[in-house]
């Protein structure tokens, strides 16, 4: 919100690259064989510290995989790109959240008055007791009409997501134009729309709020032990990336995943042509820049 669509971008950017991050991790560190499983999910304290920063690494981004991807494709819906897409599907399909709801309102009509006299409109208090009227949720918010032909606007969202209603009033007259309530959402909305209740952690109050309290946690753990993992395994005096596996395979099957996933969140794909330009254009050409990426 304080960087407008940049920022909006620059987030979306950010948890599509984590989900990138979570699947191919969790495919490199998947054991080939199904006893292997539960023989990882443990902390190995007496193989040295490279493999204690992994171990703790791999089993928190193991134990906390589906929360973190929970989080990230509940909250992608509210994206200003792939997000508004998502939103566009759900609109055309007739499955997601009613159009209405979002942006396209209804006009009030403006009354026929002698252009001596000014045209009176309703008060707040009015607009407060037809919600009231129409049991809408209490901790309602009340949008004032924009332009003569604007509406008011009572919407509210939380705490969850069987809660939420969307009312457009006209201004002159207090006609309720449009009524929508969850229950009319098609499947896709209600999905997206509980998603978001439980991402904030409203749908099941402080219950809720704990368990993605513990997720977080486990977000920056991994983050750090990564970045351990990344310094202890880097090329001396540069700032490169570790030496490639020598499983060609399985390097083989992350660039499938990147590839179908950067398909599939186009923000990614361009982000990741970006920097493979970057590298062809700028870092494989300049020698002092090339030795300090490794």
């Amino acid at each position: 919100m304080m960087a407008g669509i940049f920022g909006d971008l620059l987030v979306e950017l950010a948890v599509c690259w984590g989900l990138i991050l979570l699947v191919t991790g969790m495919y490199i560190w998947w054991p080939r064989h199904r006893k292997g499983v539960i023989r990882r999910i443990r902390l190995r304290l007496n193989l040295g510290k490279r493999s204690f920063w992994r171990d703790i690494h791999s089993v928190t981004a193991f134990c906390m995989s589906i929360g973190i991807a929970f989080l990230i494709l509940t909250g992608l819906p509210w994206t200003g790109f792939w997000g508004q897409q998502l939103q566009k599907i759900g609109v055309i399909t007739d499955t997601g959240i009613p159009a209405a709801v979002w942006g396209e309102k209804p006009t009030s009509i403006v009354p026929d008055e002698p252009t001596d006299d000014k045209v009176s409109t309703i008060s707040i208090d009015e607009v407060v007791q037809i919600a009231d009227s129409r049991d809408v949720n209490p901790g309602y918010d009340v949008y004032f009409p924009e332009g003569p032909k604007g509406v008011y606007t009572v919407q509210v969202f939380l705490p969850k997501s069987v809660n939420e209603t969307t009312l457009h009033i006209d201004q002159y007259n207090g006609e309720v134009l449009d009524d929508y309530r969850y229950q009319e959402y098609g499947l896709l909305g209600k999905g997206i729309s509980t998603g978001y209740t439980l991402h904030i952690g409203s749908e099941f109050g402080l219950i809720n709020q704990v368990l993605g309290l513990i997720v977080c946690i486990g977000i920056v753990v991994i983050v750090i032990t990564g970045l351990i993992m990344w310094w202890k395994r880097k090329p001396s005096n540069t700032l490169g990336a570790p030496p490639q596996p020598k499983n060609v395979k399985m390097v083989k099957g992350v660039i499938v995943i990147v590839v179908i996933l950067s398909i599939l969140f186009p923000l990614v794909g361009a982000s990741l042509l970006l920097v493979l330009l970057l590298d062809w254009l700028v870092m494989r050409r300049i020698p002092r820049v090339k030795h300090w990426v490794g």
